[in-house]
């Protein structure tokens, strides 16, 4: 067993009690609701991407296999498996929301709340811009390491992959220490004006709506523009309470990304920045983070990155010690 799997199985076993005490027992309190939905399911593929872990890493398969690939790649879909089910339940175990002082470390470090602010710029097509370069997280992060394992540069890869995996769980952790609403439920009683593509008031509001709450006046929307459909359907994934914002893993990763490319894969980082400096932006104009948010995840970038070898040296002699 590799580090990133052994801490896979450390979130693995308690989310997937917290899973199925929330889908199972919370709903029927009447007090936190079902909100769930799926968690037993994603569990259930978590569960089958580590017995596939599992049984690769008896066959100890060859590099460039087809069977190398697969067990080299699954601890990030497994990475991803877990994050869904445990911001489930952050608030089922640590109900001491912080996102009351990461507004005020906003304001008090810009005048306004960034968020807010950023009402005055909202349109349907920035909306559908932004939708776009926030979803882009999904090839960002795992870009690098990609790239580097279809070069067949294998220390290079096993590098870059344990550090954004890494940086991953150490965001889980902090999760679970400092749990922080992001600021489209936060301040939602503060906002004034519709995104003009977001799905979760286009799921409240009805597909009639128009589009700007404060101006009536102008058409309603009769479609859902593609972007915010497809963010609509990532967002079902994520329960509209969630308590997974600080620090953002969005900037962390990304971020990392960025640093990885820098490294290993230098033409690859002129493609990554624009996106990712799009991305950053994104999160403040979609309402999904505070800027605090972002800036710890800054932080948690080079902190990833610096642990990731030393880890891996660490477990490796481990094993060495144990086997002598």
């Amino acid at each position: 067993m590799r580090p990133e799997e052994a801490i896979a199985a450390l979130f693995l076993l308690p989310t997937t009690w917290l899973t199925g005490v929330a889908h199972y027992f919370a709903p029927e309190s009447g007090v936190i609701g079902p909100r769930f939905a799926g968690g037993v399911l994603r569990i259930g593929v978590a569960i089958l991407c580590a017995a596939i872990l599992f049984l690769a890493s008896r066959r100890r398969p060859s590099p460039g296999s087809p069977l190398f690939m697969l067990r080299e790649m699954l601890p990030f879909l497994l990475c991803i498996l877990i994050y869904t089910n445990l911001h489930d339940t952050i608030g089922f175990v640590n109900p001491s929301n912080i996102h009351p002082t990461l507004l005020a470390l906003d304001v008090w470090m810009f005048g306004v709340e960034p968020c807010l602010w950023a009402e005055q710029f909202y349109s349907r097509e920035r909306t559908e811009v932004f939708q776009v370069l926030y979803m882009s997280f999904a090839l960002v992060a795992p870009a690098v390491p990609l790239v580097l394992l279809f070069q067949k540069r294998f220390a290079d890869f096993r590098r870059a992959a344990l550090s954004i995996i890494l940086c991953f769980y150490m965001g889980y952790a902090l999760y679970l220490v400092f749990p922080a609403a992001p600021p489209r439920v936060a301040l939602a009683a503060e906002f004034r004006k519709n995104l003009g593509g977001d799905p979760l008031r286009d799921i409240y509001r009805g597909p009639n709506w128009p589009w700007e709450a404060d101006a009536a006046a102008d058409p309603p929307r009769n479609a859902v523009p593609l972007a915010s459909l497809a963010a609509e359907k990532t967002l079902a994934l994520l329960p509209t309470d969630s308590r997974a914002a600080f620090p953002s893993l969005h900037a962390a990763v990304s971020l990392l990304a960025l640093g990885l490319a820098w490294r290993f894969a230098r033409g690859l980082f002129f493609v990554l920045l624009p996106v990712t400096l799009g991305l950053w932006v994104s999160t403040i104009y979609l309402r999904h983070h505070f800027v605090v948010d972002l800036f710890a995840g800054f932080a948690l970038a080079p902190a990833a990155y610096v642990l990731a070898p030393r880890l891996d040296a660490w477990w490796t002699s481990r094993r060495l010690r144990t086997r002598a």
